[in-house]
């Protein structure tokens, strides 16, 4: 993990993490058209597909000079998935939550998915009293 990149608390990537998503909305589904104006919108109306999925992670890639992606999918009611993505954060900010995700699935002894998942939830409850 190379060393000059700033280390953030939990609170810290899960603002960051939020700010990003809250910049998605609004958001359509392509299937039923359905506009979801915000982010809580969102939340309230559709339903967790799996666990996030961080490519970067899996390739141990926790500095990407480009980033192949990070997501979180949902079913619309209509039955369509959708994805919110990492695509048009700052890369910076990329390498900030990658690290948090890494050092904190060291300090807890647990897989990364378990770490993608705490964050998901987190900043779901952020988004959600938003």
């Amino acid at each position: 993990m190379p060393d000059n990149i700033p280390n953030a608390s939990e609170a810290e990537v899960v603002q960051m993490t939020l700010e990003h998503i809250q910049g998605l909305f609004p958001r359509t589904c392509p299937k039923c058209k359905r506009t979801f104006a915000t982010y809580r919108e969102y939340l309230l109306n559709t339903k967790h597909i799996g666990s996030p999925i961080s490519y970067d992670a899996e390739f141990e890639d926790w500095k990407p000079s480009r980033t192949t992606g990070n997501l979180s999918l949902a079913n619309c009611p209509c039955g369509n998935t959708m994805a919110l993505s990492s695509e048009g954060m700052p890369l910076e900010q990329i390498w900030q939550v990658l690290k948090w995700v890494k050092v904190e699935a060291e300090r807890r002894n647990v897989e990364i998915q378990k770490i993608l998942e705490h964050l998901r939830t987190e900043v779901g409850k952020r988004g959600f009293a938003s």
